[in-house]
């Protein structure tokens, strides 16, 4: 036998890592549903059985209530967000609107923010009698009242919030595809004598509704493993949302213990459901090719003139994102000045305004650990999803087509079918299981692997860009004597890292925000910034609970957040910027002939040096 290669190893550890970080915990899972209420391993009194099945499937675990509940949350939040990021991402591309630039950035503001930010913020804005979108519906004059009209806590705002809070994500899958789409095909209508409208219906429509379907499906999918909006707004209304049932069934109570096998069991089942909703997602989009409308040297996007109609869509836009953009941070600074709950006027303005919140959020050192622990959490599983990503795309897109290549393409791209609730549970039981031997329970390292699942974007682009690298750079290294795992260390690492160092940055950010995996894994002496800025607003955190400092730290989060990722972000560039110019000298001198012949295999030799 053949000793293995230095990539074949470091292949062989890749797909051990990415088993071990999502498909072990998953086992474990469902290894519970079947073992009863405590562990699956390691209790002599429970044993193999169906019990939990029979009891969730009989009518007494009330799966059906979860699973219409659910479904109308998630169903209903994943249209209105769709609907809105479509409608948004049509006019800043296909049409001439003023102003796209602003648009698009207060639409983007949202992903900056963290998670539990945004819901306090929406929380705050509709608080009955103090909320400021209330108090604004009430000075009209066909309302009035002392209180509401909108009810923060009826499952019908609980799905609205969802869905309005949930469009950065499909308007920045939407904006390239209407981007890529040929304004040629809309041309063609209009000369035909098509109104802008049967354009719209009959043409643009039917071009984009495979894409546009996958988006709902894979925006169910995130949203089936939210907690921040149920937990917040749900206690009452909705308590059958699967997230907040699986950690209501995790935390249990002061009458009874954990149900970690009922957990088990309704875990498996959404699991199930969701690989169908992701298998469903493949299937809509397996002839996406066959829709491409950029073309050669005729393709030219072109843009829609609204003519007079310009001001009133951009009236539109305006009533759309001043209570979704502006309100929401005008309430969360009013709720950081004031010491209670009270109207926004002139008069408590000058009466009750301090910042004092700030100040005492500024002194407290358990800010700073848990912001420090969240920078750690981040950097560290990003760090960890990009190296596997970078490994598993090259082998994937670079090697033969064999079982352990589609194994491996399987493992990097199935995260994105777990929802996170999912994940938080399963690793927190294996975890639990394992803890005699691995004694991780409490440590900041269950977090980071935890937070590591996420590889399937960091995947998808390094294969994408994998794809765009000339593979006669690889075949001189070759030639030139490298192995494959100098060539890689030497040639393609760092024809990637520009792209990959970007989607470090995005999963750095989404880890920041992190707030449905620490909710099942973290501990007081492990929990993030996000956490421990939820004990500031829950009124059952007892001496914990102070809703301006709440406040206050949350715009002090979403400052650093903003301002970590602007920095991250110009670092990117201007490394890119000098990488380019490197480049460009580089291509001169190999183009000047007194130099020719030196500089085309510089790069090989140096991939052969590192055998």
């Amino acid at each position: 036998m053949r000793r293995p290669t230095g990539m074949t190893v470091l292949t062989g550890v890749v797909i051990a890592v990415i088993g071990y970080l999502l498909v072990i915990p998953l086992i474990t899972q469902v290894l519970a549903s079947f073992r009863g209420p405590y562990l699956p391993i390691g209790v002599p009194t429970a044993q193999w059985s169906l019990d939990n099945y029979h009891t969730l499937f009989s009518g007494a675990g009330d799966l059906a209530n979860v699973l219409l509940t659910t479904g109308a949350y998630v169903g209903g939040a994943a249209v209105i967000s769709t609907l809105i990021a479509w409608t948004l991402a049509w006019i800043v591309v296909r049409t001439d609107v003023p102003g796209r630039t602003v648009i698009s950035v207060l639409v983007l503001l949202p992903f900056i923010i963290p998670p539990i930010v945004r819901a306090q913020s929406w929380v705050l804005m509709l608080a009955p009698q103090s909320g400021l979108l209330n108090q604004l519906l009430r000075a009209l004059p066909f309302v009035g009242g002392e209180s509401g009209p909108i009810d923060p806590f009826a499952f019908s705002t609980i799905v609205v919030v969802q869905g309005l809070v949930s469009v950065t994500f499909p308007f920045l899958l939407l904006v390239p595809i209407m981007q890529n789409m040929d304004g040629a095909l809309e041309e063609a209508s209009r000369t035909s004598g098509a109104t802008a409208w049967q354009t719209l219906r009959r043409v643009t429509l039917p071009v984009l509704f495979p894409a546009s379907l996958a988006v709902v499906l894979l925006s169910t999918i995130l949203l089936l493993g939210s907690l921040e909006i149920p937990l917040l707004f749900g206690q009452q209304e909705g308590r059958d949302i699967f997230a907040l049932r699986m950690w209501t069934l995790l935390r249990g109570n002061a009458s009874e213990l954990p149900k970690y096998g009922m957990a088990a069991t309704y875990g498996v089942v959404f699991l199930i459901a969701t690989l169908a909703i992701f298998r469903v997602y493949l299937w809509v989009t397996r002839d996406a090719g066959r829709r491409a409308s950029i073309t050669g040297k005729g393709f030219r996007p072109t843009r829609l003139a609204l003519g007079r109609r310009r001001w009133l869509v951009l009236a539109i836009l305006v009533a759309y994102l001043v209570p979704t953009s502006i309100l929401p941070a005008v309430a969360l600074l009013w709720s950081s000045l004031t010491p209670f709950a009270m109207p926004i006027s002139l008069d408590n303005l000058q009466r009750f305004a301090r910042i004092d919140a700030y100040i005492a959020v500024l002194q407290d050192p358990e800010f700073y650990a848990s912001f420090a622990r969240t920078i750690l959490i981040a950097g560290v599983s990003s760090t960890i999803a990009v190296l596997l990503a970078m490994v598993a795309a090259w082998v994937v897109a670079r090697g033969r087509t064999s079982w352990g290549t589609r194994i491996l393409d399987m493992l990097a791209s199935s995260s994105v079918a777990i929802p996170a609730v999912i994940v938080g549970f399963s690793t927190f039981l294996f975890y639990l299981v394992i803890n005699r031997t691995i004694p991780l329970i409490g440590t900041i390292w269950i977090l980071i692997f935890a937070y590591s699942y996420r590889i399937s974007v960091s995947y998808r682009v390094g294969h994408a860009a994998v794809l765009q690298i000339d593979r006669s750079l690889e075949e001189s290294a070759a030639a030139s004597g490298a192995s494959r795992l100098a060539t890689f260390r030497r040639v393609v690492i760092p024809l990637l890292l520009p792209a990959m160092a970007a989607v470090w940055i995005q999963l750095f950010i989404l880890g920041s925000h992190e707030f449905t995996l620490p909710a099942f894994l973290a501990t007081p002496d492990t929990r993030p910034l996000a956490w421990y800025l939820y004990s500031r607003i829950n009124p059952g955190a007892a001496q914990l609970y102070d809703p301006s400092q709440g406040a206050a730290m949350a715009l002090l989060f979403t400052v650093v957040v903003f301002a970590l990722a602007f920095l991250l972000r110009s670092l990117v560039n201007r490394r890119q910027v000098a990488r380019t110019t490197v480049g460009a000298t580089g291509a001169r001198a190999a183009t000047d002939p007194a130099g020719s012949g030196s500089t085309g295999t510089s790069g090989a030799r140096g991939a052969g040096s590192g055998r």
